[in-house]
């Protein structure tokens, strides 16, 4: 019953648990340039540390 490809808990193969990971990553890091430029753009419009 036991198959050795399988990462458990999740049952997921070696190779489909780093590619979820890396889109993870990737998904991650265009949040926080969004949210970076978001920053940004609130702070030119009303500089609140001024």
């Amino acid at each position: 019953m036991s198959d050795t490809d399988k990462v458990y808990p999740s049952g997921l193969t070696e190779a489909e648990s780093q590619e979820i990971h890396r889109h993870l990553i990737q998904g991650t890091q265009i949040f926080g340039m969004i949210a970076a430029f978001a920053h940004l753009l609130s702070y030119i419009y009303s500089p609140w540390l001024k």
